[in-house]
């Protein structure tokens, strides 16, 4: 059984205690650790909280303990022997800035996950068990998700993004956004397909073709040769990006399927879903600026796509 479970307290503080007990720790040494601690948690809630209030200042010294647990826990392997004679040789600094090296790989792997992880998500009371080295693995697994979401979304946007983006602000939309911007673009490359188009962006011509399709075939034909697109859409992108569409459900086509299902309009509820290049140059039926809205003239806003090149 590990040892801070055993005892109900943070594998740190533990240790502090044994090696002080014992007679390891020295008493000039254990007073230089404690004014250590003191002075890291006072510039970590300079730095990431507000000082103004005492119960900050106690959520820096949780933190800096959370930081510090980790960081000793890598570097001892959970062993306590080890991790007294890392304190005793090394410093209590030594500790925390191995652990303040793990949390900043979070940075490394996804930046935009990192900033959404708050540094007090590593705070520790003093009677805290949790496994802080578990958690911290675990939001790195989620980090590696979110930067494999910004690669593949960079990747797909590239071949069926129909305006053009400025791909060094990409990470710095949420995931949720990414998911539903990824999403239109699969949904236009299988809506071309459809029209057996090899086109990857959709012109005003190439959409009337799609609209004409839904409109002059029955829900079942189109259903039958939407699985058909769907397969091939799937052997057209990488083994990487096909396997993790697949793990975040974006290659099921639920929303596509579910508007030809429907008795709606189904034309002007796919504008909604689709990734439509737009020309903004002339403005008709002082309707754009709103969007589709569901209204008879929607059908008219497809002038503002771009215009066929030529």
């Amino acid at each position: 059984m590990r040892i801070a479970e055993l005892r109900n307290h943070p594998f740190l503080l533990l240790i502090l205690k044994d090696g002080i007990n014992e007679g390891f720790f020295p008493p000039e040494f254990t007073h230089k650790i404690t004014q250590q601690l003191v002075d890291m948690s006072l510039r970590i809630a300079s730095d990431n909280l507000s000082i103004i209030y005492a119960d900050q200042i106690k959520k820096g010294c949780e933190i800096v303990l959370g930081i510090t647990n980790l960081g000793l826990l890598d570097l001892c392997d959970n062993n306590s022997d080890k991790a007294k004679e890392i304190i005793k040789k090394e410093g209590i600094v030594y500790c925390f800035r191995a652990g303040w090296a793990k949390y900043a790989q979070l940075k490394k792997v996804s930046s935009s996950y990192f900033d959404s992880i708050a540094i007090t998500r590593y705070a520790l009371a003093t009677d805290d068990t949790s496994d802080i080295s578990a958690m911290h693995a675990n939001f790195m697994k989620e980090g590696y998700k979110s930067a494999k979401l910004v690669d593949v979304y960079k990747s797909l946007a590239h071949s069926y993004c129909a305006n053009h983006l400025d791909h060094d602000e990409i990470e710095l939309n949420g995931e949720e956004y990414l998911k539903a911007e990824l999403e239109t673009f699969l949904n236009s490359a299988v809506a071309l397909l459809l029209i057996d188009s090899d086109e990857k962006r959709f012109t005003t011509s190439l959409f009337q073709q799609f609209k004409t399709y839904l409109e002059t075939t029955d829900k079942e034909s189109v259903l039958e040769k939407l699985d058909t697109c769907i397969s091939k859409l799937s052997s057209q992108l990488s083994i990487l990006n096909k396997n993790y569409l697949q793990e975040i459900t974006l290659l099921d086509f639920k929303e596509f399927k579910g508007i030809i299902k429907q008795e709606i309009d189904v034309v002007i509820h796919m504008q909604t879903i689709l990734e439509l290049p737009i020309s903004v140059s002339i403005e008709l039926n002082d309707d754009f600026e709103g969007g589709y809205d569901s209204h008879e003239d929607d059908e008219f806003d497809i002038a503002y796509l771009r215009p066929d090149e030529k």
